[in-house]
């Protein structure tokens, strides 16, 4: 057979399979079903409106610091004995989780203090490195936290006073998903397991994408 013509039939087989390969792939991903994802609010996702916190640098962070990306919020406090250090634990196995698959470059894990009394900057910076240095930690006066924690439905309160002056606050194990549109699009309750989360994240992530 000539070799130009080989060549023009591997050429075409190529494309063929290429083509093939797309529209499997648009298939596949046309066909994910909402319902089948669990955790994901679909199809009327919250749009979260301008709130004002303080990160952990002592910068100014609000909406804009959420749109572009993808963000996991979870809300605990520096002082909490279990829940927290747990779930950020299970958040940074997540993260190399979806680093592994490629897909982290848009996304960014936040910690939201409901405790701003104890909670300062420079004390949410020492939290959240011992934990993954590229963590965001907020903060601010109470009006601010509640501006954010009110919009995605987080319920907290503060404990009583112990005689050492201690306490403890009382919150939701939740982690929320807010889209880089700034809506609020899925809810991860626990009991936490990295291996889920990871994988109901790339499966939203590949929804959400397929509807723009």
């Amino acid at each position: 057979m000539n070799n130009k013509i080989l060549i023009v039939m591997t050429v075409g087989v190529m494309a063929l399979a290429s083509a093939a390969g797309i529209y499997s792939a648009r298939h596949q991903q046309s066909s994910l079903n909402p319902a089948d994802i669990a955790g994901l609010l679909w199809p009327n996702p919250k749009q979260l409106h301008a709130f004002s916190t303080i990160d952990d640098n002592g910068a100014a962070f609000g909406l804009e610091e959420l749109q572009g990306r993808w963000s996991f919020l979870f809300f605990g406090f520096t002082h909490c004995p279990d829940i927290c250090p747990i779930t950020l634990g299970v958040l940074n196995q997540v993260k190399t989780l979806i680093e592994k698959d490629g897909q982290d470059e848009d996304v960014q894990i936040i910690f939201v203090s409901i405790d701003p009394q104890r909670d300062t900057p420079a004390q949410l910076a020492a939290y959240i490195d011992y934990f993954n240095q590229e963590f965001i930690g907020l903060g601010g006066s109470p009006e601010q936290i509640q501006g954010l924690a009110g919009q995605l439905g987080v319920m907290y309160f503060r404990g009583e006073t112990s005689a050492a002056g201690d306490y403890l606050m009382d919150h939701s194990a939740s982690a929320f998903l807010v889209d880089p549109l700034g809506r609020l699009v899925g809810i991860f309750s626990a009991p936490h397991a990295a291996d889920d989360i990871a994988a109901r994240f790339l499966r939203i992530k590949e929804f959400i994408e397929g509807q723009s």
